[in-house]
């Protein structure tokens, strides 16, 4: 098992120590996501484009972290990753790594690989100036990549 999740949980033991601690994931908006003063109106909720809290669920790590040469992928790629991608991989080798399996008795094994995702941040961002999009942001935003990421 792997997990990252909001509360500065990075391990199962850190989600059982959260819970049992009856902890909580909500924080403040980290400063590399975006400047919340920017949105945030206590009327957010009537106001267009605010936000009327100021915090909420983030991963405290940056999420811009990657050590992409460890998972053979060069620092163009990268560049153009979408950070979910980015995390995916990690915690896929931190799973079969708490499972015990090693990652040659699986690479070109037949294994089906499922991913659920529902979140596009990165690619919306991106999509705002143009200068951001290159030939590697097909493969590096797509939500249909991340599984053919691990297989």
């Amino acid at each position: 098992l792997g997990c990252r999740l909001p509360g500065g949980v990075r391990s199962p033991k850190e989600l059982w120590e959260l819970l049992v601690a009856e902890g909580s994931g909500q924080g403040d908006v980290p400063p590399s996501r975006f400047n919340i003063d920017r949105f945030y109106h206590p009327n957010g909720s009537e106001r267009p484009g605010s936000l009327d809290k100021r915090g909420g669920y983030f991963l405290k790590e940056n999420i811009r972290d990657f050590e992409n040469s460890f998972f053979g992928i060069n620092n163009l790629e990268a560049t153009y990753m979408d950070p979910q991608q980015r995390k995916l991989l990690e915690v896929m080798y931190e799973a079969f790594e708490s499972a015990g399996v090693p990652f040659e008795k699986v690479s070109g094994a037949n294994i089906g690989t499922y991913v659920g995702s529902f979140a596009m941040d990165f690619w919306t961002m991106q999509a705002r100036d143009s200068e951001y999009f290159h030939r590697l942001s097909a493969t590096g935003m797509g939500t249909t990549i991340l599984a053919n990421r691990i297989s």
